[in-house]
């Protein structure tokens, strides 16, 4: 028999920083189901803003260099969050993978640091090596040759048509398309640490994600709560998982 590796739903946790907050966890997967959203900070309804923070004097290394505001979701088969929830609490929701694609949600791309990362072209190495890249790029061509109050559209597709334009085009693919999808880990960490991301398997989609009652897999809460959910939103009756 093939175990399940991969999961055809996504799962998205409220209790980062706070697992063991079971009411205030709870109060969280009310409003998010009450407004039909999964949200970035600060937690507007609606589809939210794409928008990307570059902050110049940190590092890429600390994922604090490209701020982007995006939702996250596990690409994890439900009988196997228990490492999961260790980290982000028991409650959350679950909504189709094929649906999150529709909408631009993809996977982070990992990159294992270890502790000889200096031996080789990988890890940290090759994290600073991005950053330096990107910032002597944007120090040496696009902050010269680009005037920032200047419009400079391309459609989406379409091979840019002068010289600016593909300067423009081509800091933004690389920071919205590529560095805000990186995702550092300490390779030497137990699989069941709070730092060792790659366990997390994560997906990222720029902006909120709004959803229906019926886009929803599958609401995940802790042991004694199913009753109130059923309670406040009788609709997901039939879908509720107590973890």
């Amino acid at each position: 028999m093939c175990e399940e590796y991969t999961s055809n739903e996504l799962f998205h946790f409220v209790g980062r920083g706070h697992p063991e907050d079971d009411e205030g966890n709870f109060e969280t997967l009310k409003k998010i189901l009450s407004v039909g959203c999964v949200s970035h900070k600060p937690h507007e309804n609606k589809w939210g803003t794409h928008t990307l923070t570059i902050n110049w004097e940190k590092s890429l290394v600390a994922e604090e260099l490209i701020v982007p505001t995006v939702t996250c979701y596990a690409d994890i088969p439900l009988r196997s969050l228990a490492i999961h929830v260790k980290h982000y609490g028991r409650f959350g929701l679950s909504l189709p993978k094929e649906l999150l694609i529709q909408y631009a949600t993809r996977p982070v791309m990992y990159i294992p640091m270890r502790q000889d990362d200096w031996k080789s072209i990988s890890g940290v190495t090759l994290l600073r090596d991005l950053e330096a890249v990107y910032k002597g790029y944007h120090k040496h061509v696009s902050a010269k040759l680009i005037d920032p109050k200047e419009t400079l559209s391309r459609s989406l597709g379409a091979v840019p048509n002068t010289e600016q334009v593909a300067i423009r085009a081509m800091g933004s693919v690389f920071v919205s398309d590529f560095l805000a999808f990186i995702k550092p880990f300490n390779s030497h960490l137990d699989v069941d640490h709070p730092d060792n991301f790659y366990m997390e398997r994560e997906w990222r989609k720029f902006g909120n994600m709004e959803f229906n009652p019926d886009d929803v897999c599958h609401v995940i809460v802790a042991k004694g709560y199913r009753s109130r959910v059923v309670s406040a939103f009788p609709c997901y009756s039939g879908r509720i998982i107590e973890i």
